[in-house]
């Protein structure tokens, strides 16, 4: 059992190593020990840019709207994982994993579907996602420092009466789980290629919970477990953990599900507008 538990997190480690390489991560010397300070959040516009937060400390934090946040009565939030930081936030080398790109593409599917208004994206880069192969990234530290600056920012910031979706990728799903853990966060969670959301089952989150995973996409061989300091939780895909799972389409890899045009995409949105009768044809 011990031997089979070594090789789980050995495997473990190795796998979530391989998340950070190909969603432009680095080597990481030294993890941050000591928590960043709270965003300070405040509207200002920076060459065309709506921003709500835009800290250079660390690899960095930003917060871009997409659309009118205020009077929106669906507001869809896109929480990045691993190796997402300000450099790479609005431009990357690895197709699929630029966060604002990501938050253009459901913006504009959500607003496909309700062509009324009413809909806006954040793209919520407000805690410190681990950057490379250290300790940090096969562990919740930094996803609790994330779900609780989320908890903030869903309550402090967003409008009380809007329907929030969180949309989470990868490493950001543990995020959004343990976040959503918490009153008044969210009322609905996309997992897109969770390594696992923070907590063990469905039910522990307060929101309804939605997930999906390309066939080929390698985080699926990602050990659900906790040993200890390591692991990040269930994986939303095995049934008994109790999220809504739907087909992705021909979404393939790791990094594809914001794809315009793409079955993943669509769900999204449509989960964001709360036309989540639409997803029933996908489901799994």
């Amino acid at each position: 059992m011990a031997m089979t538990r070594r090789i789980s997190a050995l495997l473990l480690g190795a796998l979530l190593t391989t998340a950070v390489l190909s969603c432009g991560g680095r080597p990481e010397a030294a993890a941050q020990v000591v928590p960043p300070e709270p965003l300070d959040y405040a509207e200002t516009t920076v060459d065309g840019h709506h921003l709500l937060a835009d800290d250079t400390s660390g690899s960095g934090r930003v917060v871009e709207v997409l659309g009118d946040l205020a009077g929106a009565e669906h507001i869809a939030v896109v929480v990045p994982g691993s190796g997402q930081n300000r450099d790479n936030f609005r431009a990357g080398a690895h197709p699929g994993a630029v966060p604002l790109v990501n938050g253009r593409a459901l913006y504009a599917a959500m607003r496909e579907r309700a062509p009324e208004g009413g809909t806006a994206v954040v793209v919520w880069l407000g805690y410190l996602p681990p950057q490379g192969y250290g300790a940090d990234l096969v562990g919740t530290a930094r996803a609790r420092e994330g779900a609780e600056a989320l908890v903030r920012f869903a309550r402090e910031v967003l409008p009380a009466d809007a329907h929030v979706t969180l949309s989470c990728h990868s490493y950001g799903t543990a995020v959004c789980g343990l976040a959503a853990a918490q009153a008044r966060t969210a009322d609905d969670v996309v997992a897109l290629a969770s390594p696992g959301m923070g907590v063990d089952a469905a039910h522990e989150i307060r929101a309804r919970v939605w997930a999906t995973r390309a066939e080929d996409d390698w985080i699926r061989w990602v050990p659900s477990l906790r040993i200890g300091r390591l692991g990040l939780g269930g994986d939303p895909m095995d049934p008994e953990f109790g999220a809504v799972r739907f087909d992705p389409g021909a979404v393939s890899g790791h990094t594809q599900y914001y794809r315009p045009g793409s079955a993943a995409l669509s769900a999204t949105a449509a989960v964001a507008v709360g036309d989540s009768g639409a997803v029933s044809g996908g489901l799994l």
